[in-house]
């Protein structure tokens, strides 16, 4: 795994365990399912976990039918199942593949006794330490009169663009980056709202996009 959102951990906890569980809204029975597929070890040699969550919903559904000659057009409530897989650290953070996948937050959160909050990303400090960094994309929300609203895509926007003085009215919500990183060539992308992915390089492992969470975005989670 390599991209997902990020949700950071309030509280602790050393270990997550499997849990499937059944609840009833308006008359009907519905699954959750947690499922710890591996334990495993960080780089560093910190610990890790990987795992799938499955939830049933009710949702709105309509429903079309012919009788006697005529159409029948009527709206049913009926579950529906979410999923996603996700990597984690124990008691520090986890994240989910996208974002309609942070309901295991809740899940995780309910059998850790914890609660997991998607993050929001400080990338305008995220960016200033990054200054040998190379970007190759930026998001933009203005803050002021002759603020920039928008997103710019390039091989190397320091060179196109005058970021700093963009930067000065306007904060980032999407950045991407190359730089190195720990021995590699990293190119990497991340949004305000929690969402980060690695590109490169392709041989990435789910332990390493882990490491690259901790040591280079939950340090600017706002």
């Amino acid at each position: 795994m390599k991209a997902g959102v990020l949700g950071v951990v309030d509280g602790s906890f050393k270990a997550v365990d499997s849990v499937s569980e059944t609840v009833t809204e308006d008359d009907h029975e519905l699954e959750r399912c947690l499922v710890i597929d591996r334990v495993f070890s960080l780089p560093s040699g910190g610990m890790a976990f990987a795992g799938r969550a499955a939830v049933e919903e009710l949702a709105a559904r309509t429903e079309t039918s012919i009788e006697d000659g005529e159409i029948h057009v009527t709206e049913a409530a009926g579950p529906v199942t979410r999923y996603t897989e996700f990597v984690g650290v124990p008691g520090e953070f986890v994240a989910v593949d996208s974002g309609s996948g942070t309901f295991a937050f809740d899940l995780i959160g309910a059998e850790t006794n914890t609660t997991i909050e998607r993050a929001t990303l400080d990338l305008d400090a995220f960016f200033a330490e990054q200054e040998a960094a190379t970007p190759w994309k930026a998001g933009f929300n203005g803050t002021g009169d002759d603020a920039v609203n928008g997103i710019f895509h390039g091989e190397d926007l320091r060179r196109t663009h005058d970021l700093r003085e963009t930067l000065e009215d306007s904060t980032l919500n999407q950045l991407g980056l190359s730089y190195a990183y720990d021995d590699s060539d990293v190119k990497m992308t991340a949004a305000r709202s929690g969402y980060v992915e690695v590109y490169r390089p392709s041989e990435f492992d789910s332990g390493q996009y882990l490491e690259f969470l901790a040591d280079e975005i939950v340090p600017h989670v706002d």
